[in-house]
């Protein structure tokens, strides 16, 4: 009669059959065999980098990886285009206020709407997904401090409230760019022509609360792959520490 296993390799065992490793070889257990084509874009583009990678972890290049490899991804990003379309804005409405008197406010919306747009642009350049979301983090808190100051604005007289108004109402239609040259070409345009005294209260929550909405979805998404990279890691560690151990 066999000796019984230790409770303690069984565990290991059920736990490498769950990852989808064979306990025995450390190699990957079988699964039916799928063609490349019938794969779709996306499962083709994580088999290329996966065949790019090298084959074992090199934490030092982890460290060198960007979350918008191509550079300026970010910038057909619609939730970049937002907060982009937030800061020019937010720029012709200060443009309203007496710059001696509302220096203060004028300032602290400028730096706002500057960090909104800025952390955006680096949390796409940073190397982990969990800087990424940090980073976006930060984007959603300067915009909770714009909103506050929107309000106030509202309440001390500074903003005009008009029910009904909406950004389409200024010509600002929040689609994909049409020029992949200068994604945020058209908008410059349409925004230049806007006056300031088209602005409203309405207007600016109604971005607001856009952008607020895209950046909570990122965030979200960026916390699935920080679950799945370390999920990953994990069996990186234990296909490693099986073959010492075993």
């Amino acid at each position: 009669m066999p000796k019984p296993k230790p409770i303690s390799q069984q565990l290991a065992e059920k736990t490498f059959k769950e990852l989808g490793i064979n306990p025995t070889t450390g190699k990957p257990l079988k699964s039916p065999n799928i063609s490349y084509k019938s794969l779709n874009a996306s499962s083709r583009r994580h088999l290329e980098e996966a065949r790019r990678l090298a084959p074992f972890r090199i934490k030092a290049l982890e460290k060198t990886r960007r979350q918008s490899p191509r550079g300026k991804a970010y910038l057909y990003s619609a939730v970049y285009r937002n907060a982009y379309v937030l800061r020019l804005l937010g720029k012709k409405f200060t443009s309203t206020l007496d710059p001696i008197k509302y220096r203060y406010l004028i300032s602290q919306i400028d730096s706002e709407l500057r960090s909104v747009v800025a952390n955006i642009r680096e949390g796409y350049l940073r190397p982990t997904s969990s800087e990424l979301s940090t980073f976006l983090g930060y984007s959603q808190g300067s915009l909770e401090e714009f909103r506050g100051d929107v309000i106030d604005a509202k309440d001390d007289g500074l903003l005009p409230s008009r029910l009904g108004s909406d950004l389409a109402s200024i010509g600002i239609l929040l689609k994909p760019p049409k020029s992949s040259y200068d994604p945020l070409g058209e908008l410059k345009r349409i925004i230049r022509e806007v006056k300031s005294s088209d602005l409203t209260y309405e207007i600016l929550i109604e971005l607001i609360n856009k952008t607020d909405w895209l950046l909570k979805r990122a965030v979200e998404g960026i916390d699935e792959k920080i679950i799945s990279d370390e999920k990953k890691k994990l069996n990186d560690n234990l296909k490693s520490h099986w073959r010492k151990e075993w």
